[in-house]
C-alpha cells in the first residue's frame, strides 16, 4: 500500500485503533455465548451457504433466479453438506420454504428477518466504522439503518463478495488460514480485541475456558487452534500463566484487513446510493 492509498490514511487517523477495537468487538458481539449461532455461522461454508441464499433473494428477476436447494448446490461445493446445512436453518426458523404457485415440485428458500436484520447489523457495523474514520461517508450507515430500499440495493452491489477470490480476506493468508477452521476468525477478533482494550500490553491475560465458553465452543478447539497458530508463528502461548503474545503480523494482516474490507462495503454503499438515486438503471 501506499503513503496515499485509502486504506493507509484510515490508518492515520487519530482515532484508528479505537474503531479497530470497537469493529472487532461488534462483530464477534452477536455471536457470544450463542451456541447455536456460532454453530451455525461460525464457519465459512456455512456462512457462504446463508449469504447465497440472501443473495438469490433479493437479486432474483424472475422465479428461475430464486433461490432453492438445487440451484444453491449447483453454486457451491458439498451437496450432502448444503442440504444438511439448508435443514438445520429451516429447522431453526431462519429460512423457510415457499412453493412455487406454478409448479407444486418447486420450493423456494425464503431468508427470514432474523438473517436479513443480521445482516443489515452486520454491514451496518462496517459503515460506522468507516464513517468514524472517513466523516463525509459517515451518513451511510444512518441510510442502512433507515431506508430499506437502499440497503436491499447495497445487498445486490455486494453480489462479487459471494466470489472469494473477492473477498479482502483472501489478501491475508494468515486471516484466510485461519477463516478455515471453525471459529478462527472470531477467535482473532477476540483477542486483537482485549489487546487494543489492554493499551497493546505486550502478554494479555487469557482463559481456554472463557474464550470457549464466549464463542460457544469446545475447550480443547480453542487449546488446538491456539497451538496451530503457534506453529504458524502468530502468537506466543504461555498455557501455564493463561496468557498470550500476539506477533505484529497478525495485528498488521487484522489491521489491513479491516482497512479493506470496509473500503469495500463503503464503495458498493456509494454504488447502490448512485442507483437508487436512478432507479432507471437498476
Amino acid at each position: 500500500m501506499t503513503v496515499d492509498s485509502p486504506a493507509e490514511r484510515l490508518r492515520r487517523h487519530p482515532e484508528f485503533q479505537a474503531v479497530l477495537g470497537m469493529f472487532c468487538d461488534r462483530l464477534v458481539a452477536p455471536l457470544r455465548g450463542q451456541r447455536v449461532m456460532i454453530k451455525l455461522f461460525g464457519q465459512r461454508a456455512p456462512t457462504e451457504i446463508a449469504g447465497l441464499i440472501v443473495m438469490m433473494h433479493f437479486t432474483a428477476q424472475s422465479r428461475s433466479g430464486r433461490p432453492t436447494l438445487t440451484r444453491i448446490q449447483a453454486r457451491l461445493p458439498g451437496a450432502r453438506r448444503i442440504a444438511a446445512f439448508v435443514a438445520l436453518l429451516r429447522g431453526f426458523g431462519l429460512v423457510r420454504s415457499e412453493r412455487d404457485p406454478a409448479d407444486a415440485r418447486i420450493r423456494y428458500l425464503v431468508p427470514g428477518d432474523q438473517i436479513v436484520d443480521g445482516l443489515r447489523d452486520w454491514l451496518a457495523v462496517h459503515l460506522d466504522c468507516y464513517g468514524r474514520l472517513a466523516p463525509g461517508d459517515a451518513y451511510l450507515f444512518d441510510r442502512l439503518r433507515s431506508d430499506r430500499v437502499f440497503y436491499e440495493e447495497m445487498i445486490r452491489q455486494c453480489e462479487p463478495w459471494l466470489d472469494r477470490a473477492n473477498r479482502p480476506l483472501t489478501c491475508f493468508p494468515d486471516l484466510n488460514w485461519l477463516d478455515e477452521h471453525d471459529s478462527g476468525i472470531h477467535l482473532v477478533l477476540t483477542l486483537v480485541e482485549a489487546w487494543k482494550r489492554r493499551q497493546s500490553a505486550v502478554w494479555i491475560e487469557v482463559s481456554s475456558m472463557d474464550l470457549a465458553r464466549s464463542l460457544g465452543v469446545s475447550k480443547s478447539h480453542i487449546r488446538n487452534l491456539m497451538n496451530l497458530m503457534e506453529l504458524r508463528g502468530l502468537v506466543r502461548h504461555d498455557a501455564s500463566r493463561q496468557r498470550i503474545q500476539l506477533a505484529a503480523r497478525l495485528v498488521d494482516a487484522v489491521e489491513g484487513w479491516f482497512c479493506r474490507q470496509v473500503i469495500w462495503l463503503a464503495s458498493a454503499a456509494r454504488r447502490a446510493e448512485a442507483v437508487v438515486a436512478t432507479p432507471d438503471q437498476r
